[in-house]
């Protein structure tokens, strides 16, 4: 006597017997948004406090610099909250950025809907059945299917259409600009003091001083690079987490949100990098006449002397 074995199904489970969800690329592109997100608020709150210090330059001088930045490092230099608040945040939004990126071009390579990767994708799938006669005459049922595939907007595709224009090209440009920026006002102070709270806003006042053109360039360049990608990206963060975790998304914005939402972002941008390129002056000595004294110099100067040419840090 023959025993027929019961078919098996590609369903896991697990050990209380219920399905697993299954995990797409479209799933994981979606959590990799939150990821995106929620590091960037992370780190903008870093980014706030930082920069504070260059923007009450303007009200208080190089003296209320220095003060605000033994305030802000009390937060973002600590020695638990600094690998979570500025380089986990900072490099869990890289990452993240850069994994969605490939699997963007991935999807694109396979010539897949890359709405699906944002939207919700709703399959309906129909069963035909049909009657024909084959060559005998016989009538044979026969049965199809017909999926009909529905992508709808999301809390992610709603929140995106309100990116500025080069939030991305500026999102790769922060990389090389935010690493070199930490590795020589953090790295490289901490690993000649010990600790770079030894430092103070001179430092960055003797750079103005003895290489101006270099120096205020980069740090322009990183100013608008930053103070644009943060204001591209701040209402889509809120809308994606607004929908994602409080599951009370918005409707899609209109045309004419949109246009208003830009025209306040642009304000926000230009007055933002107005005033802290104004501090960045005050500190580096070009506006409000204050003599501003570098009692480290010499110190500073072996630093820079780490990455500038010997000929740029003679005293």
């Amino acid at each position: 006597m023959s025993h027929s074995k019961p078919a098996s199904t590609n369903t896991n489970t697990n050990t209380n017997g219920s399905p697993l969800p299954i995990v797409t690329v479209s799933k994981v592109y979606g959590y990799l948004t939150l990821v995106q997100a929620g590091t960037a608020v992370v780190f903008t709150t870093f980014l706030v406090t930082h920069l504070s210090a260059t923007a009450v330059a303007v009200i208080g001088g190089i003296e209320l610099t220095n003060k605000t930045i033994v305030l802000g490092r009390v937060y973002y230099q600590n020695r638990l909250l600094e690998p979570i608040v500025v380089f986990g945040s900072l490099w869990g939004h890289v990452l993240s950025g850069l994994i969605k990126r490939g699997i963007k071009l991935y999807w694109k390579y396979k010539k897949q809907d890359v709405r699906k990767l944002t939207g919700e994708v709703h399959e309906k799938v129909e069963k035909i059945i049909t009657d024909e006669k084959n060559e005998q005459g016989a009538i044979v049922r026969k049965i199809t299917t017909k999926t009909t595939t529905t992508i709808t907007g999301s809390p992610i595709s709603r929140a995106i259409v309100l990116l500025l224009p080069y939030h991305r090209l500026t999102g790769y440009l922060l990389i090389p600009s935010v690493l070199s920026h930490a590795f020589i006002h953090r790295a490289l102070p901490k690993r000649h003091f010990g600790d770079s709270s030894m430092i103070n806003a001179t430092y960055v006042t003797l750079a103005l001083k003895k290489w101006p053109r270099s120096s205020y360039l980069a740090f322009t360049v990183l100013i608008g690079l930053g103070v644009y990608h943060i204001c591209s990206g701040a209402p889509v963060v809120y809308r994606i987490l607004k929908g994602k975790i409080l599951k009370n998304g918005d409707k899609q914005a209109s045309e004419a949100t949109k246009k208003q939402l830009r025209i306040i972002r642009n304000g926000v941008i230009v007055s933002s990098v107005g005033l802290l390129v104004t501090g960045l002056f005050v500190i580096g000595g070009k506006f409000r006449h204050d003599n501003i004294r570098i009692p480290l110099r010499s110190e500073y100067l072996k630093v820079y002397g780490r990455v500038c040419p010997p000929d740029w840090v003679r005293n």
